[in-house]
């Protein structure tokens, strides 16, 4: 794996249908309502993305393999272990539904063929690229595909311009908790739990293949995955902004409800009538490249609790994937409504960040584990803030 690329690789985990759609409704709804909420993920994005990629990359080990070592004691560790298997249990069973669900969605727009057959074909692709062990090729493509079209909101923005007093009214934070769970939903969407498990994986990867290599990382190499991580959590943030943006241009400022059937009408003013099918395809690649990403993750983390290899080449990692996928189609199967699942699930996501965060934070710590790249008094404030942040809004919304 190499190491320039687990940050956009993360950055197109989070840009997947459940950030379109997300997105989206807040432009929708609320205009630039949530401009702030956006800014904030996006900054706390980098901060605990970063804490994870540098867990991996200093230790050679995971998140779930690192708290496994760390808590050497038996009934710790079965606590551990049952969080993480239900942590990642529910939130990525609910977030794969919600991928598999978006991208079926996109392609039912253009194809005449039901969004439930779609699913299916959407799972069997899915678990196809896992069991054929190809599956980087085939991301790197779709991730590519999502570029293309992340272009085009970004450009879509540009000419269609916004309504200077509608930002400035986002600006001064009018709206931002007229809608908390499309709050906690952009929160969900950008800080997303299972990425910290993915992350410390492909940057334990990334380690493991230098010391193969006799080498070992440095200073210079902490700094300069530092900033290809900005860079990328940067795009994802700014093509999420875009999406936000379109969508106020669109539906807001016209009083015009979205609905699956008219969400690809943002990218009229630049695609006419190729929009729809452009919105499709973008949406089945973002839906495809997320529905691998969040059965790895999970895989990844449940062989570290379990002790198994975490290697896409092994059965228990595979077979791990394969159950992801499959409650990923049951759930997208179930007859909610695409925009329903993709919502709840990102919202779920957020309820279940500060436990992560608590235990990624507690591990960057330890010195035992990460020796002269432990966590600044800088890094361990706004790591808090952020999960104190976190949990208000999650209490909030549970009241």
């Amino acid at each position: 794996m190499n190491s320039s690329k687990t940050g956009f690789i993360i950055a197109a985990a989070f840009i997947g249908p459940g950030t379109v759609t997300t997105a989206s409704l807040a432009g929708a709804q609320l205009g630039y309502g949530l401009f702030w909420a956006l800014l904030f993920s996006v900054f706390a994005t980098f901060i605990v993305q970063e804490m994870s990629s540098r867990l991996g990359l200093v230790t050679g080990l995971g998140l779930s393999e690192n708290l496994m070592k760390t808590f050497d004691n038996r009934t710790s560790k079965f606590c551990l272990g049952a969080l993480v298997v239900i942590a990642l249990g529910i939130g990525n069973a609910a977030y794969e539904g919600g991928n598999i669900a978006g991208a079926a969605l996109g392609l039912a727009n253009v194809a005449e063929i039901k969004q439930t057959t779609w699913v299916s074909i959407l799972g069997i692709i899915a678990l196809g690229l896992v069991w054929s062990n190809s599956y980087k090729l085939i991301e790197s493509v779709l991730v590519s595909l999502v570029a293309v079209m992340s272009t085009v909101f970004i450009v879509v923005m540009l000419i269609a311009g916004f309504d200077f007093s509608l930002f400035m009214d986002g600006l001064v934070g009018k709206g931002l908790f007229s809608n908390n769970t499309l709050l906690l939903a952009i929160l969900g969407t950008t800080i997303v739990p299972y990425n910290l498990f993915l992350h410390a994986g492909l940057s334990a990867q990334h380690a493991q293949e230098k010391m193969r290599q006799s080498e070992a990382f440095t200073n210079t190499d902490l700094k300069s995955h530092q900033k290809q991580l900005f860079t990328s959590i940067g795009i994802g943030g700014l093509v999420t902004f875009a999406i936000m943006s379109c969508a106020a241009n669109a539906y807001f400022l016209s009083q015009t409800a979205l609905s699956p059937s008219n969400i690809a009408n943002q990218l009229q003013p630049l695609l006419g009538e190729f929009a729809n099918s452009f919105f499709a395809l973008g949406l089945f690649s973002a839906g495809i490249t997320s529905a691998l990403t969040a059965p790895l993750a999970t895989a990844y983390a449940l062989c570290g609790v379990f002790g198994f290899k975490p290697d896409i080449k092994a059965m228990p990692f595979k077979i791990i994937c394969t159950t992801i996928i499959a409650i990923g189609v049951l759930v997208a199967l179930s007859g909610y409504k695409p925009f329903t699942i993709i919502v709840i699930a990102q919202a779920s996501n957020a309820l279940l960040l500060p436990i992560s965060l608590i235990l990624l934070l507690y591990l960057v710590n330890q010195s035992s584990l990460m020796q002269h790249a432990k966590n600044t008094v800088i890094s361990n404030a706004l790591s808090t803030v952020i999960i104190l942040v976190v949990v208000g809004l999650g209490i909030s919304k549970l009241i």
